[in-house]
């Protein structure tokens, strides 16, 4: 009889999870090609698992669920799970979670899931489960070593974190997780002037004083992803 000792089981469970995650990263970077293929491999995976991590939190582990939820990240928002109603249901029984999660498109109303898409904030794409209980500077920083993957290594995260979350509040941004982010990747791809109509035209138009918060954070990330095909 094959016996395996736990060492070496760890390293068996450890290769299916990688199987799974890439298996996972593959599917949703065809289905969703405006997401994971902004990203070279590696950082793919790291969302895959932190997307698997935020549906951890909920109790859901089953491979099959975790990709339901790793999916609505993806299609409807990555922080769908914070509307009221889709968090009322995740938390109505975290033993069936596994369960749950297969069937929340059918428990929670239409009109839920528009306002899931109308809030949608990309952060918690790039943040471990270690990371969910941070502080917003804290998590901006961990977030902008995967974001800017190619540029981090020249700049000094921590103060361009702190830097972020100042100035969102100066544009009244504050409100909104990622818009700190969003500030941060908009500086380092346009240069220093990158806030200047002098230097950008359209500067002035996603800055123009009638626009709601979330309508200026999502049209600074379009430009970005217009300019640089980057997502942010």
């Amino acid at each position: 009889m094959l016996k395996i000792n736990p060492r070496q089981f760890a390293v068996f469970q450890g290769q299916a999870e990688r199987q799974f995650v890439r298996q996972v990263q593959h599917a949703l970077a065809e289905k969703y090609p405006h997401v994971l293929p902004r990203f070279p491999e590696p950082i793919q995976e790291r969302i895959v698992i932190n997307m698997f991590d935020r549906a951890k939190r909920w109790g859901i582990d089953w491979q099959s669920s975790l990709a339901i939820f790793a999916e609505l990240m993806l299609a409807i928002a990555p922080n769908f799970d914070e509307q009221p109603e889709i968090k009322e249901a995740l938390e109505s029984d975290t033993e069936q979670a596994n369960q749950i999660i297969r069937t929340i498109t059918r428990r929670v109303p239409d009109v839920v899931w528009s306002q899931a898409e109308a809030t949608t904030d990309d952060l918690p794409l790039f943040l471990s489960a270690d990371d969910l209980t941070l502080s917003l500077i804290d998590q901006t920083n961990s977030a902008i070593s995967l974001v800017l993957w190619d540029k981090v290594s020249d700049i000094d995260t921590r103060q361009f974190a702190a830097s972020g979350c100042q100035y969102a509040a100066q544009l009244g941004l504050d409100d909104i997780d990622d818009a700190p982010l969003t500030l941060i990747v908009w500086r380092c791809l346009y240069g220093s002037g990158f806030s200047n109509p002098m230097v950008y035209s359209w500067v002035n138009d996603i800055m123009d004083k009638t626009r709601r918060p979330r309508e200026i954070v999502s049209m600074i990330k379009f430009r970005i992803a217009l300019d640089h095909g980057r997502l942010v």
